[in-house]
């Protein structure tokens, strides 16, 4: 049997593949779709140029959805999906296309199944699971869909820790249609743009502009018309109907009015009936006593005894010049009624003369209706001294039949006529411009931008209203509904908070409900309903998201491998069990093989693996400065991640950090930490990063200094209501160049802070950490160089009593730190508040012995000074420290 394997060939691979590529070379190409150079030529064509801006969208949207449709399982579809998007803006197709427009298609135009809703998801999302085990990350046990939109948030001034956990968090989210509304992911004032991370995670892995297609903004979480839009009991209708259709009383529901080309024309609400019919049937009894009357009148005329064609031209223009404000029916009108008729009849009809006009009048403005029954049927009346019915001495021929007979055509025809008009007076068009110029009543709708205030106050008394777009020439598109019902809930949407846990940070509305955090910080929240709750003693927020993940992919994932490539290792490592690190991926093949032969469709696609583990890496080794803050948890983590890893990129089971000869060491951290530093591999991970973070810190530097717009005090957290915290990071290569230039580095800190503080006077503690971290070099080669130089901690308070009591109370704190208690400390106090600074550290501080006074023309600043890298944890070592506001 051969021999256990030493330490040093235990951190060595498993696998001779290993050595052919470091994790640092690996290079993804975010995916894309095949043939999309064909659809996009199609896109361009004069036929679809043509189309509206509603038709474009239908178009885009469908094609979106039947390429996603046609991918094979297992995909990871998300940069595909960001790249087509990008190639529709490109294209300026429409005013502005962006993830939220497909997901708003996909739930309520798309026609699909719930079913095929969740496994498209699943495709972009690169992972197809049983919808409850997303209850590691939300509260959707028995199939619990929340109403309305979710948003999964960063914290104010993201870093890349929470720019990464809420990401995944969204895309898990989205996954798992938390909602049945939209799932947004809100990274507040824009993604890091001081993290040089940003660009090898998100713009080479999956895609240049997915902050911009996929995020918003919002330092302050809120609702707009598009997340609160519904089709629930929505009909679109064209305004050629009939009223008579539709019956509110028994089937209550929105009606929104559409022209042939689907642009909104109004509302059709059931409180709308009963008003609109009064105007219609003040003319319908003009026209029926006009009708009635006419039957008296021929009667009358046919029963003259010796009737001639002289006795027509008195009965013509008694029937043709009869005004309808003369009828016996408008005389009696009230006049509000008479008011509502004139307008009906000039404003909607276009009758000029209103009720003045004469019923050849009221004829000739049919026509332009296209109603030409009315005016045809005068025309026969006037015809009568042309008729038959007459002698040539020009008396009546008693001919009963044939009088009779023209008669009844008479009467018909007028009958016809006023059926006709009947039934146009009764069409949705007329409907709505009696509301719009009869009543006044202008059509309301909400943009779908209005947020939830804005929506309320347009509410007032209407059951709901239409949630509307423009297109590109300013014609208005219904997306939807919201009901006044909805709209008035306690709760109207849903929100995942990551990195942070408390409603002040993103200024979340009490109309949100938060369901669920994934946190490592001190937390202060209430809520409704128990929400899922991670948090955790870890000094990264991802590497709880990373443990949640790990459970999820060991049990449906494959590594990208086949059932036969995992039996055949199976086979190979079952041969060969000479560790534990053998065993533990022997267990990991075997439960590799039980996901394979599980006789469902499940998957986690291996690149959407990689790309997450990546992301989670990176994300700790910022928030940690490279592992120089950790504990055994983190590092167990990280060693996970290198190893998954590892394996996903070789196709194959293998472990590049193995801990097992130093894992009951009492400084098992520090051991780990350099073993994994050393890796080669990790190496290769970090060294690119932090080389490009030592050039990110010099260009910023120079920046600041020239008063451009600099990352240099961008990490700067408001807490605890009366405190403003930085954290500027710089490495020992930065040092000479901060040291040249500190003076106005200060300045520019000051004048950023005091315009803060006139406008946030209550926030009078203000502090910026000055931390060094080391090199990587450094790290890879395991030397502890000590830097000569002091990091700082700048300190500027406006000297009221509050202002006073809150340095005393921090300063009182912060001197049992223990770093401090170890170091020899030194402290400067500048300009004319040098002396008061010095007292209130006389009193509420230890001793310095180190103390230099210049209160001549500096700013007004406090600057304690102790051991480069000391003090590097904002969290652990500053934040518990300070005081609160009390409210």
């Amino acid at each position: 049997m051969k021999k256990k394997s030493d330490s040093k060939s235990l951190i060595r691979s498993k696998s001779k593949k290993s050595e052919q590529q470091y994790l640092g070379d690996f290079a993804n190409s975010p995916k894309k779709f095949d043939q999309l150079g064909t659809i996009l030529r199609k896109f361009r064509s004069a036929e679809f140029q043509k189309l509206n801006d509603r038709k474009k969208s239908e178009r885009i949207n469908s094609t979106l959805y039947e390429l996603i449709h046609k991918e094979e399982t297992p995909c990871f579809l998300l940069p595909a999906v960001l790249d087509y998007i990008e190639a529709i803006n490109a294209l300026t197709l429409l005013d502005n296309y962006a993830f939220f427009h497909f997901e708003l298609w996909l739930n309520q135009f798309s026609g699909i199944s719930i079913h095929e809703n969740y496994g498209l998801r699943a495709k972009i999302a690169g992972k197809w699971i049983p919808r409850e085990e997303y209850q590691s990350f939300f509260p959707i046990g028995m199939n619990r869909v929340y109403e309305g939109s979710h948003f999964v948030t960063a914290h104010g001034s993201p870093d890349l820790d929470t720019a990464i956990a809420s990401f995944w968090g969204w895309v898990d989210a989205f996954a798992a249609r938390v909602g049945n509304g939209l799932h947004i992911w809100n990274v507040p004032g824009g993604p890091p743009s001081f993290q040089v991370e940003i660009d090898v995670l998100f713009d080479q892995m999956l895609g240049k502009k997915a902050f911009v297609h996929l995020a918003k903004h919002r330092t302050t979480l809120a609702l707009s018309g598009i997340d609160l839009v519904t089709q629930n009991s929505l009909t679109r209708q064209l305004t050629t109907e009939s009223i008579s259709l539709f019956d509110h009383e028994h089937r209550p529901h929105a009606i929104v009015l559409v022209d042939e080309q689907g642009y909104y024309l109004g509302d059709w609400r059931h409180y709308d009936v009963e008003g609109v019919r009064q105007v219609i049937i003040l003319l319908n009894n003009c026209l029926r006593w006009f009708e009635n009357d006419l039957h008296v009148k021929l009667v009358s005329l046919f029963a003259k005894k010796d009737l001639s064609l002289k006795d027509l031209p008195k009965f013509i223009n008694a029937v043709l010049m009869t005004k309808i404000e003369d009828c016996q029916t408008a005389r009696e009108f009230t006049e509000g009624q008479k008011k509502h008729a004139r307008a009906y009849l000039h404003k909607v009809l276009g009758v000029k003369k209103g009720l003045s006009c004469t019923f050849q009048e009221f004829a000739e403005a049919m026509k332009t209706h296209d109603l030409l029954e009315f005016a045809q049927f005068l025309e026969l009346i006037a015809s009568l001294n042309k008729s038959s019915l007459f002698d040539a001495s020009g008396f009546l021929i008693e001919n009963r039949p044939r009088i009779f007979l023209a008669l009844e055509k008479m009467i018909k025809s007028l009958d016809r006529s006023i059926q006709s008009i009947r039934a146009f007076m009764e069409r949705l068009d007329v409907a709505l411009n009696i509301k719009i110029h009869v009543f006044g009543y202008v059509p309301q709708h909400v943009n779908y931008r209005a947020e939830v205030e804005e929506i309320r106050s347009k509410m007032n008394n209407y059951p709901y209203l239409t949630v509307t777009m423009a297109d590109s020439n300013g014609k208005v598109i219904p997306l939807g509904v919201i009901y006044a019902s909805d709209l008035h809930k306690n709760i109207l949407g849903t929100v995942s908070l990551r990195d942070f846990c408390n409603r002040e940070e993103t200024k979340i509305p009490a109309y949100f409900e938060v369901i669920s955090v994934i946190d490592h910080h001190k937390s202060n929240l209430q809520t409704l309903s128990a929400p899922l709750a991670v948090i955790a003693d870890a000094q990264s927020c991802n590497v709880l998201c990373a443990e949640l993940s790990f459970a999820i992919n060991d049990k449906y994932g494959t590594g990208g491998i086949n059932l036969q490539q995992i039996k055949s290792q199976i086979k190979e490592k079952s041969s060969s069990l000479y560790s534990a690190s053998d065993r533990r991926i022997l267990q990991r093949l075997l439960q590799k093989e039980n996901a394979c032969e599980q006789k469902n469709t499940y998957f986690i696609d291996s690149t959407r693996e990689i790309i997450e583990y990546f992301h989670f890496l990176y994300a700790i080794f910022e928030d940690t400065d490279l592992l120089t803050k950790v504990s055994r948890r983190d590092i167990e983590c990280v060693a996970s991640l290198i190893n998954r890893l590892k394996s996903l990129i070789l196709k194959e089971e293998v472990e590049v950090i193995i801990f097992d000869d130093i894992y009951t060491e009492e400084n098992f951290v520090s051991l780990a930490t350099k073993r994994i530093l050393q890796n080669r591999d990790v190496y290769s991970i970090y060294y690119k990063i932090y080389k490009a973070k030592e050039e990110n810190v010099e260009k910023n530097v120079r920046l600041c200094i020239k008063g451009k717009p600099s990352s240099i005090f961008v990490d700067t957290k408001e807490q605890n209501g009366c405190a403003r915290v930085g954290q500027t990071k710089i490495f020992t290569r930065n040092y000479p160049s901060f040291s040249k230039h500190v003076a106005t580095l200060q300045e520019q800190w000051y004048k950023m802070l005091f315009d803060y503080w006139s406008d946030h006077p209550e926030v009078d503690l203000h502090l910026q950490m000055i931390s060094t971290i080391a090199g990587a070099d450094n790290l890879f080669s395991g030397k502890e160089t000590k830097d000569s130089h002091l990091d700082e901690l700048w300190i500027w308070i406006p000297f009221t009593e509050q202002s006073i009591e809150h340095l005393k109370s921090f300063l009182n704190a912060f001197r049992s730190c223990p770093a401090l208690i170890k170091w020899d400390l030194a402290v400067c106090f500048y300009g004319d508040t040098a002396k008061a600074y010095e007292q209130i550290f006389a009193e509420s501080f230890f001793l310095i012995t180190k103390k230099e006074i210049n209160n001549k023309g500096s700013l007004p600043i406090a600057v304690l000074k102790f051991p480069a890298g000391s003090i590097n944890s904002r969290k652990a070592m500053v934040s518990p420290c300070l005081p609160r506001l009390i409210e």
